[in-house]
């Protein structure tokens, strides 16, 4: 497990299923995905069986699970995927699952927590992410962890009617070891 400031990763659990599929096909959470169509039971079963065995090496991908630190309730999954040995970067994704839990720094802190992961674990030396531009949240979420905006694609992405902006943020190793050097934690009251 590792802990953040409000939150704790954890390995995902097959027991997790039901917490999982709880908010995971309301719309105010989907629109935020790449698709706002609904998910069945079955498929998450699926994915969450396969998610739950990942190697980030040989599989090229991490999911854990995103619980509150003192109350131990589950908030949702963070994941670093597309993983390359080659070039040393992956993709994040989170998802905050109830809307009641966003907007209140879970997923700011569980960013921070994946970053430390894939730079002090995994020794990636990048990790991007792409966001639609109507996630102002998650926009802020990324850029308090340290992400920088780097281009957009436009009109990518179709929402409500209309379409939008699919927008690029990354951070590099060395940016993010300005506020987390090495032997130093997400949550520690000095990081340097």
């Amino acid at each position: 497990m590792y802990f953040g400031e409000k939150v704790c990763l954890r390995a995902l659990e097959m027991s997790d299923l039901n917490k999982i599929l709880e908010h995971w096909n309301t719309f105010a959470m989907r629109r935020f995905l790449g698709t706002a169509l609904p998910c069945s039971e079955n498929a998450e079963r699926v994915w969450l069986e396969k998610a739950t065995q990942y190697d980030p090496w040989k599989d090229g991908q991490i999911v854990l699970a995103v619980e509150d630190k003192n109350s131990k309730k589950f908030l949702g999954t963070v994941s670093l995927f597309g993983i390359s040995k080659a070039f040393q970067r992956a993709e994040l994704g989170i998802a905050i699952h109830n809307e009641e839990h966003m907007g209140k720094g879970y997923g700011t802190d569980a960013v921070k927590v994946m970053l430390w992961i894939g730079f002090h674990v995994l020794g990636l030396n990048s990790i991007y992410l792409y966001h639609a531009e109507f996630n102002d949240r998650g926009k802020r979420a990324y850029e308090k962890a340290g992400f920088k905006s780097i281009g957009a694609f436009r009109q990518a992405v179709y929402m409500q009617g209309a379409f939008h902006d699919l927008l690029a943020m990354d951070i590099l190793k060395s940016e993010f070891l300005e506020e987390y050097p090495p032997g130093s934690f997400v949550g520690e009251a000095s990081k340097t």
